[in-house]
């Protein structure tokens, strides 16, 4: 039996990006208290790795809801080496776990695994026919990272031998422990022979539901044929999106308009993708919103007819359950993120993974039988469900459970 509160040391990767994985610690820790978790964050010696975490972990801590420390070797922990859990947010584990045992702190360590290290997920694979993976298919990975995500060979090989050394070096971390976002990271994890237990949690991730109730309201007319939201990188499907449009107005027979929401640090990507556009003749089909506040990215949402989601890589499709409580379908790869978390949904379609000429006929079909207004209707009908299901209470409940150390019980 746990005590009625747990001390948790939160080891702050050294990683640069503001991912969806650090959105979802933040918003952890924001309502940790009402699970009686107290967090110390050990930030690396050079601070916070990027300026939006500096901000949230002050302000978290102004707040009451953390303590902040600099992870040094020197400082031994401060004589407070022993917690209930130190938790490591990331599947890029090992930097954090080097760095919090040699500076002495104590405790069951605790890895969540958003994704696999380095590849993603494994569902490039189905584009060559791999449904269901085992570690000799990873020989064809490297050459399929190199055609879809225009990335080198050498490079592509390294990051498949490390992602498959990463996750199977954890096992051998005495204590360890390993919470998988989704079934679907489970799933790959299971297919590198990792064979150690895994906690799911049942709520993996939450949504503010203010936001969405008001955006509910708007009864403006639907501007937009379709809206890709994410990440501009390869992995979120960005080089098939002029593909998918291209397509779309061949299918449709006319001039279509898709909204693209997002950003990236590497302009390199988005800079493909217009040149790409431009020679398909749908540049100017792209219509790019980029980086926007919450409220504006849901009031785009509800004007279109469909979210596109030509994702290659996705632990928990958080963009998808946010347009379902929206009340806008989905049309998208056929990943295992998208088919064993939503697949019972009525209103998200799935195509063929790597086929945006799939993808863009599903979605003609579905119009041209007034599909689209169907699936629309029984979203909106199922937005207060999830809305109650996918809460901030209930993440941290399972955070807690996992802590505690009730693996497998999600």
């Amino acid at each position: 039996m746990c005590a009625e509160e747990l001390d948790v040391a939160l080891i702050v990767p050294n990683i640069d990006a503001y991912s969806g994985a650090v959105e979802r610690t933040v918003k952890v820790v924001e309502h940790s208290r009402t699970v009686g978790l107290n967090y110390t964050a050990f930030l690396p010696a050079g601070g916070a790795p990027n300026a939006e975490l500096a901000r949230d972990l002050e302000r978290l801590e102004r707040e009451g809801r953390l303590v902040r420390r600099t992870l040094r070797p020197e400082d031994a922990a401060d004589g407070k080496p022993s917690f209930d859990a130190v938790a490591i947010p990331t599947e890029y584990w090992w930097g954090a776990w080097k760095r919090a045992k040699a500076a002495g702190i104590r405790g069951p360590y605790c890895v969540d695994f958003h994704l696999l290290p380095y590849v993603g997920t494994l569902d490039l694979l189905k584009s060559a026919g791999v449904d269901n993976p085992r570690l000799p298919d990873l020989t064809r990975l490297p050459f399929l990272l190199r055609r879809t995500y225009m990335e080198g060979l050498v490079a592509s090989t390294y990051q498949t031998v490390a992602c498959v050394a990463s996750v199977r070096s954890l096992a051998r971390v005495r204590g360890g422990r390993v919470l998988a976002i989704s079934r679907s990271v489970e799933r790959n994890l299971r297919s590198l022979a990792y064979g150690e237990a895994v906690y799911v949690p049942g709520r993996p991730n939450g949504i503010e539901p203010g936001a969405v109730r008001e955006a509910l309201k708007t009864t403006e007319p639907i501007r937009y044929d379709g809206i890709y939201v994410a990440r501009f990188h390869p992995q979120k499907g960005l080089y098939d999106l002029p593909l998918l449009v291209a397509n779309l107005r061949r299918r449709l027979g006319r001039e279509v308009t898709v909204a693209v929401c997002g950003g990236t640090a590497d302009e390199a990507h988005w800079a493909r993708v217009r040149e790409v556009a431009a020679s398909l003749g749908v540049e100017r089909n792209l219509k790019l919103l980029g980086r926007v506040p919450k409220t504006h990215l849901y009031r785009a949402m509800r004007q279109s007819k469909a979210l596109l989601y030509p994702s290659y890589v996705d632990g928990f499709p958080i963009t998808v359950l946010e347009s379902l409580c929206l009340g806008v379908p989905v049309v998208g790869y056929d990943t295992d993120a998208l088919a064993m978390t939503w697949g019972q949904e009525r209103a998200v379609f799935r195509a063929p993974v790597g086929d945006p000429e799939a993808l863009a006929r599903l979605y003609a079909e579905l119009e041209g039988d007034a599909g689209l207004e169907a699936a629309r209707a029984e979203a909106e009908s199922r937005s207060p469900r999830l809305l109650e299901t996918y809460t901030w209470e209930h993440v941290v409940q399972d955070q807690r459970a996992f802590f505690e150390g009730t693996v497998g019980e999600a």
